[in-house]
């Protein structure tokens, strides 16, 4: 049984005998029937940013995408080769006509807003968007991009082990303080371990 796709089906590559072993015949036909679509939907993630694309159409476009893809995603299950590639030939149809109708309307992609904190030599960039990664990456790959969420995720786990406490502390007594860097010191000699 076809395990069941959540959001866009990408190809598995289930002709390679080594990570897909024991797949038969109609799997492997509904896998390639799949990359075309697989193909095209990362050439839209690239233009306008992973996942984005709907955002930029009428409601009733996006609705009519979700449509067929739910409808692929069915199809899938079935094992169908001919109705799979059917049912993505529809939803390559539909990407097309997003694309046109997002061009039309003069639409903008992700935002590629960007900011960059050197810390010890490492420059990374921090994006207030992650949809737009592959393009930054792109054209700045000596940064290690993370995104605002992950720093955001980041400094909460900070602040509640035992260097982000020692820093909140420090900010108690020194309000205009800028916390510039940690050193660790694994000596018992120190006073002060920071």
């Amino acid at each position: 049984m076809a395990k069941q796709v959540v959001g866009r089906p990408k190809r598995q590559k289930k002709s390679d005998r080594l990570l897909h072993s024991g797949q038969t015949q109609n799997q492997i036909m509904c896998d390639f029937a799949l990359a075309p679509l697989d193909r095209l939907a990362i050439e839209m993630d690239r233009k306008w940013g992973i996942d984005v694309l709907p955002e930029l159409v009428s409601v009733e476009m996006a609705q009519k995408y979700g449509s067929a893809m739910a409808k692929l995603n069915d199809a899938i299950m079935t094992e169908d080769p001919a109705v799979v590639a059917a049912r993505a030939e529809v939803c390559i149809r539909g990407l097309k006509a997003m694309d046109k109708a997002a061009e039309e309307a003069g639409r903008s992609r992700a935002p590629m807003d960007l900011w960059e904190v050197e810390v010890d030599g490492e420059v990374y960039g921090v994006m207030k968007d992650g949809r737009s990664w592959q393009e930054i990456k792109d054209k700045r790959p000596e940064l290690k991009l993370v995104t605002l969420r992950e720093v955001a995720v980041a400094l909460d786990f900070y602040g509640k082990h035992a260097i982000g406490i020692m820093t909140e502390e420090v900010r108690k007594h020194f309000e205009k303080a800028e916390i510039i860097g940690h050193k660790v010191n694994d000596s018992i000699e120190d006073e002060i371990p920071w």
